[in-house]
């Protein structure tokens, strides 16, 4: 990949996770919708369900709960691997068996990775398909007892810290977005950084050695050597660049990672591009691999 297409995937990948206030894009109207979110996709999240929502479509589900009745999901994505099978659909997996909130509103509760057996990273591009139905949804008089099929988007917590990524886990063939918030900056020299003047200097770990993507962190001509080091200023005081960290590191790289030793860690700082002397105090990103 050429600078000038990574660059056009950064800006479309950044244009998806910037700024960094939050809505919930939800599917149907608010019929489903995802407990809590922004979330983390490693801790628990709950699948919420108004079934008396009109936009649910769903008048054979209203009031089960009075009933004694019981809901389940059924869910294909973003994996149809999910360590609970759907089950049949005259049978659903009792492990799908949802919770009733009152008022018609039913809950699901799962750790999304582990529920559906993929990374973070999938989860938040692909978002959460799913369905409610009874345990048999067999057609009774020409009608299933089911919803609509729902799809909810699933937004990754924002950026608190002074530097931070998404997604948090991440592998090597992920793009990986590297986010700064120079508001937190301690290093007076490099506080209110002009919005096109912020520079990023990477290091990879690697099989527990460090390798320099530069060999000069203090280059008075790092803006025309390294162009694609330069971040993009998303307001509010935070800088971003997204790198795709295995083509980034053992392709690009003034010293390259050899291919087979796994990156371990992204040690990263921050300067201007006339460098005076302040650089930041170094950060650390650890990935956290997932084969």
């Amino acid at each position: 990949m050429n600078l000038i297409e990574n660059k056009r995937k950064m800006k479309k990948i950044l244009s998806l996770i910037i700024p960094f206030s939050f809505l919930a894009t939800l599917g149907l109207g608010q019929a489903a919708w995802i407990d809590p979110n922004p979330a983390n996709v490693n801790a628990e999240i709950r699948l919420m369900v108004n079934v008396a929502d009109a936009a649910c479509e769903c008048p054979t589900l209203i009031d089960l709960d009075v009933a004694g009745d019981s809901l389940y999901i059924w869910t294909w994505e973003p994996s149809e691997g999910a360590t609970i099978p759907n089950g049949q659909w005259n049978a659903s997996d009792l492990g799908l068996k949802m919770t009733s909130e009152g008022d018609n509103i039913w809950s699901y509760t799962m750790i999304a990775t582990q529920f559906y057996n993929v990374d973070a990273s999938t989860i938040y591009a692909d978002g959460i398909s799913f369905l409610t139905k009874k345990y048999d949804g067999s057609s009774i008089d020409g009608v299933e007892p089911k919803s609509v099929d729902f799809h909810v988007t699933v937004d990754p917590p924002g950026c608190v810290d002074k530097v931070c990524a998404f997604p948090g886990i991440f592998r090597e063939d992920d793009y990986l977005t590297i986010i700064y918030d120079n508001f937190l900056e301690s290093n007076p020299g490099l506080q209110n950084i002009d919005p096109d003047d912020c520079y990023f200097i990477p290091v990879a770990v690697a099989g527990g050695q460090e390798y320099k993507y530069i060999n000069n962190e203090f280059s008075q001509e790092i803006a025309a050597e390294h162009p694609e080091l330069n971040m993009f200023f998303e307001g509010n005081g935070k800088f971003a660049s997204t790198i795709l960290s295995d083509t980034f590191f053992r392709q690009m790289s003034e010293n390259p990672v050899p291919e087979g030793v796994p990156i371990e860690v992204i040690k990263v700082k921050f300067r201007k591009s006339a460098f005076t002397g302040n650089i930041s105090n170094s950060s650390e990103l650890e990935f956290q691999c997932e084969d």
